[in-house]
């Protein structure tokens, strides 16, 4: 084909060009099975976290990580725990006459070649076993007066990460790594993994390694998070929800751990974080299902000893415990609640202020925020008892399903005034407290209980059926029909006689009574003509028009026949 196409002059090509194609046909006629097997290693993989759903960010997130490998260091290594392995490069510092630093690697053998000193096996021994047998062979031959040998650069290795861990995979890393760094690099563990029980493989170990890292993350325990070498193998288990013990109440961090052979109740309390200051310890409740799983074991265990178990190494009368076990630590009723007020309005500094139950009175939190402000208004400041706003009223629930028809004049009466009532609000006079001296408005405050001071209210508000409603300017000499004048007067449909005075704190009075006098926040209120009345004298308008105008008609046909 190549040749008939050089032959039409359709394509030119160099050798370079020639082979290129050539790869390209034959990656063309790669068998479909091929293809899919070189897929499996090429493709990502998606773990699902639950059924129908992908982990598209832990998989790309565990795929950058495992790219790179982690080289820094979270301290200086340990010679006594740095294992030396293949790839592993040592300077010998010797200093004779002239000093010297020789530069050598672990070779695959686990062996070290000194110049002039010969071979040295450092196969399974430590930084600090290598150092001292390097230093000793060198010594011979060098005669030096010092010797030092030190770790210039790190190996890298393979190391295998398998079970439930959202990409399992295999790593690069290097002689400072962990498994829990490891398991980080992979993406994490599922929820359907347990951080305990993960074994760590070992080519050439006699069993494998187990490793807790609940007690590496709840305690600080780093043995057991142990340091990796080459071919490890990582197995992190599946949890099992019947392998279990649990702790809830007064703890820091209260839920179900994963259970081990071993573990004790101090184990179980320290997982959590220690009991908090609320904690009721002279009566933890231990809940134990028996063996045969047919019967529940309770009782009450005094841990007032353990009171800071989270940082105790041993602890007297611990328990071990079996996977099952249950326990919950109370609380101590009422423990530190904190009881508050919150003042609002024209106050110098409002906010939350804190209260004696039983003992602190209004004024002493009054006196709290600093005295109120010129523009208080004292006689409409008014306190709201939060705690009782939703109390029911069970005879105004009934009242609101009937229609005002079918109630008594006593029913009206209580319906009319309850649904003027502002729920919570009681009954103090700030003026008389805070000018007269009157202690007996001076009531004890209850925790939540609100208090708001107003701005001092300059207007008179003109509503209802007045041709220009609004507020209006608080003149004491003018009288409510001479307000209702500058609001423009009554509207079409106004009933003079049924103008209303409603005071700021919810009294109403009818405007011709005596009974009160006007005040800046009062609201006058002009209600139009009731339905029925207003059609009745629209009925007999239009009858008298309609005889007006049959008078007319007849009278002026009288004229005309004349």
């Amino acid at each position: 084909m190549i040749e008939l196409l050089r032959r039409t002059g359709a394509i030119h090509m160099t050798g370079a060009a020639l082979l290129v194609m050539a790869v390209a046909v034959a990656v063309l006629f790669v068998p479909h099975s091929a293809h899919s097997q070189l897929d499996n290693f090429s493709r990502k993989r998606y773990v699902p976290v639950r059924p129908g759903e992908f982990d598209t960010v832990g998989r790309d997130n565990a795929a950058a990580m495992a790219t790179s490998a982690a080289v820094a260091l979270e301290r200086e290594i340990e010679p006594s725990e740095y294992m030396l392995g293949p790839g592993d490069r040592i300077t010998v510092s010797v200093w004779t006459s002239e000093s010297m630093h020789l530069t050598v690697d672990v070779t695959p053998e686990g062996k070290v070649v000194v110049p002039r000193a010969g071979v040295v096996n450092v196969k399974g021994m430590t930084l600090k076993q290598a150092s001292e047998m390097i230093e000793s062979v060198v010594r011979k031959v060098y005669r030096a007066s010092h010797v030092e040998v030190t770790l210039s650069s790190l190996r890298s290795f393979r190391v295998y990460v398998l079970g439930a861990i959202r990409q399992p995979t295999v790593l690069t890393a290097n002689g400072t790594d962990r498994v829990f760094d490891i398991i980080q690099r992979a993406g994490g563990i599922l929820d359907t993994g347990t951080v305990r029980g993960i074994t760590v493989i070992r080519d050439g170990a006699a069993q494998p390694i187990v490793v807790d890292l609940q007690r590496y993350l709840s305690l600080g325990d780093r043995s057991m998070n142990p340091l990796l070498t080459g071919g490890d193998r990582i197995i992190v288990p599946i949890r099992s929800e019947r392998n279990t013990v649990q702790i809830y109440g007064e703890v820091a961090q209260q839920g179900t751990f994963s259970f081990l052979e071993g573990d004790s109740l101090s184990t179980l309390i320290k997982f959590a974080g220690g009991f908090l200051p609320s904690a009721k310890l002279d009566s933890v409740l231990f809940v134990r299902v028996s063996e045969t799983g047919s019967q529940v074991e309770q009782s009450y265990i005094n841990l007032q000893s353990w009171k800071n178990a989270f940082v105790s190494t041993s602890l007297s009368g611990d328990i071990p415990l079996r996977a099952g076990d249950r326990v919950f630590v109370r609380n101590i009723p009422k423990w530190r609640e904190r009881h508050e007020v919150v003042v609002r309005g024209e106050v110098q500094y409002p906010g939350k202020y804190p209260i004696q139950p039983g003992a602190t009175r209004l004024k002493e939190v009054l006196n709290l925020t600093g005295g109120f402000t010129a523009l208080a208004s004292l006689e409409d400041a008014v306190i709201i008892r939060t705690s009782e706003i939703n109390i029911e009223d069970k005879e105004f629930k009934r009242l609101e399903k009937m229609q005002v028809s079918e109630m008594s004049k006593s029913e009206q009466q209580y319906f009319k005034t309850k649904a003027r009532e502002v729920r919570g609000v009681m009954s103090v006079n700030f003026l008389d407290l805070f000018q007269k001296g009157d202690e007996s408005n001076n009531p004890i405050l209850r925790d939540g209980d609100s208090i708001y001071v107003p701005e001092r209210n300059s207007y008179i508000n003109v509503t209802g059926s007045v041709r220009n409603p609004g507020r209006i300017v608080y003149r004491p000499s003018l009288t409510y029909d001479r307000y209702i004048e500058l609001a423009g007067g009554y509207g079409f449909r106004a009933d003079k006689k049924a103008t209303l005075v409603v005071k700021t704190k919810g009294d109403a009075f009818p405007a011709e009574s005596e009974n009160y006098s006007l005040e800046p926040g009062d609201n006058i209120l002009v209600l139009d003509e009731p339905e029925s009345k207003f059609i009745e004298v629209f009925t007999q308008a239009l009858t008298i028009l309609t005889q007006l105008v049959t008078v007319a008609g007849v009278v002026y046909t009288i004229v005309r026949l004349r």
